[in-house]
């Protein structure tokens, strides 16, 4: 289970609805069921909250942002977030993803003929460099090189161990763990509150993401964000948002790789919509194959694999009594690849979200950024910053994997290929 949580699901979680079992003292429910999650996320989700050890997992790191605040604080935070990604500021991103895989592109050309590289660290780099670059802006170098060299490999000394399911308090059962997240994170809270101060004064006069989550008042309210507040949205946006985005990458990289004919078609695509030219906000539309193979990609290896919430009072999911206080688990892994929601489930097929195959789907059996109210806040950035970015790379590169290396998906809070993935740039 620590080691990788993935690996513990029998078969059967691959063909039921629900599954109910108990480990030690913790009950848990396995809900598969589309419309089971629909009343958990979104009909009935005023009776759920973020599961203990959920919370268990991020709050070390991430404080009480997004991810893991509740109630009337969540609602604010949620608020005063939304703006930063709307249809408006989205537009405003889009030059720098352009901008940021042309200047990957420039390091590809320098490679040396059959260098191997790791696709995967490679697009935690990118897309580290888009979240920065977009957020703090003159200051990105210096939030990247920190954010890089803190936080590899961090996951596997955040999860749950026995006493998490023993059901020992939290202070007891993570105390370890705390203070290992307390040490990893302190270097970005020494420069973030730095920042965060420089913003409020307005002497720098910057307009990035950062100056706008420190001016931005809840319409309702009035209400800003305190500085810690705004430490847990920026740290929050960087963990969940550019290792998430690289992991969509990374898997599609892959899974173009063993499929020729999908391949083929994308680069079809590229070059009828594109001709060479960086693409923009306004090619999106265009590249409707291109989602179709990010978004597909993200149906076989959800960046995000598990999800969790916990009943406030007693409920009945697909017909069974959950108790408050239970342990109600969502997984994209399983929904994602169960055998009664996807024809064929392990194949891999952009065409499934074509409008047509999508018509009739059931909207909880596909769920990459969650699902209701919680639903990512920063899901269409994500999506917009996957295509572009691929769509960029994509149309001058194609990338082989190395023969030999062992690919095995490890997922952990994120969907991490364990051993990375080894493969070789080839200009098209």
């Amino acid at each position: 289970m620590r080691d990788n949580p993935l690996a513990v699901f029998s078969e059967d979680a691959f063909d039921e609805p629900i599954l109910d079992h108990k480990v030690l003292t913790l009950r848990i429910f396995l809900v598969n069921d589309p419309a089971g999650i629909k009343h958990v996320l979104l009909d009935n989700a005023t009776n759920y909250h973020k599961a203990e050890m959920g919370r268990r997992v991020l709050e070390p790191g991430l404080g009480r942002g997004l991810l893991t605040s509740e109630g009337a604080v969540w609602r604010t935070q949620r608020r005063i977030m939304a703006p930063a990604f709307d249809a408006a500021s989205l537009r405003l991103y889009a030059p720098v993803i352009g901008q940021t895989a042309a200047d990957l592109m420039d390091s590809w050309a320098r490679l040396k003929p059959g260098e191997t590289i790791d696709i995967y660290s490679v697009m935690m780099r990118l897309t580290l460099q888009i979240i920065s670059r977009t957020m703090f802006s003159a200051d990105s170098d210096e939030i990247a090189g920190i954010i890089e060299r803190s936080f590899a490999n961090s996951q596997a000394g955040s999860m749950p161990n026995m006493f998490d399911f023993m059901g020992l308090p939290a202070w007891l059962a993570g105390w370890r763990r705390n203070a290992f997240r307390r040490r990893l994170f302190a270097p970005f809270d020494a420069v973030i509150h730095r920042l965060i101060a420089e913003r409020a004064s307005g002497a720098d006069g910057r307009r990035d993401l950062l100056a706008r989550l420190v001016a931005a008042r809840d319409d309702e309210s009035g209400q800003g964000m305190s500085s810690e507040e705004v430490r847990s949205q920026a740290i929050t946006i960087f963990l969940a948002g550019h290792e998430t985005t690289a992991l969509a990458l990374t898997w599609t990289w892959y899974l173009l790789a063993l499929h020729p004919i999908q391949e083929a078609r994308l680069h079809a695509e590229l070059d009828a919509v594109l001709g060479g030219r960086t693409p923009t906000y306004d090619d999106l539309p265009d590249l409707a194959y291109t989602r179709m193979v990010i978004e597909e990609s993200m149906r076989l290896y959800p960046p995000a694999p598990f999800m969790s919430r916990e009943p406030i009072e007693d409920d009945v999911i697909c017909g069974h009594d959950v108790p408050k206080g239970a342990h109600v688990a969502i997984n994209p892994w399983i929904v994602h690849r169960h055998r009664r929601l996807w024809d064929d489930p392990l194949r891999f097929d952009p065409e499934r979200f074509s409008p047509e195959r999508s018509a009739d789907r059931p909207r909880f059996a596909y769920l990459p950024f969650g699902g209701g109210p919680r639903v990512c806040i920063g899901g269409s950035f994500a999506l917009m910053e996957a295509v572009l970015a691929l769509a960029a790379l994509a149309q001058k590169y194609r990338l082989r994997l190395m023969p030999g290396h062992r690919v095995e998906p490890r997922g952990l809070i994120t969907l991490q290929p364990k051993y990375g993935m080894a493969m070789r740039v080839e200009r098209r």
